[in-house]
């Protein structure tokens, strides 16, 4: 089985209305996997010049994320949202992880 993972960041605020509910802003950390047991022409599970932009697009860069959600914007919705939006394009996609600190980091995989 082959792994790819692919790091990027972005930075942006939140407030969690029991946790933090001050707006404060992180720079995420955000991990795509991809997996396939087969490789394709010349010998990659996927083009990384394609996945990097469709990653970064996803990214809400500089922006507040209770505006842009619907959903408490912590790393373990953001995580899931992101694998939802990238799965559809990428059947190879295996997990997405996304944290606020190098330290700690959520990891969505289903089950």
């Amino acid at each position: 089985m082959y792994q790819i993972c692919l790091t990027e960041r972005f930075t942006a605020t939140h407030s969690l209305d029991t946790l933090r509910p001050q707006p404060h802003s992180h720079e995420w950390i955000v991990k795509v996997v991809l997996q396939a047991e087969v490789l394709v022409e010349p010998g990659i599970i996927v083009n990384y010049f394609e996945l990097k932009p469709a990653v970064r697009k996803l990214l809400p860069h500089q922006q507040h994320l209770n505006d842009v959600y619907d959903f408490a914007p912590t790393g373990e919705n953001l995580a899931r949202h992101f694998f939802d939006e990238l799965k559809p394009v990428y059947p190879q996609l295996k997990s997405v992880s996304v944290g606020e600190f190098e330290e700690f980091i959520c990891t969505y995989e289903p089950g």
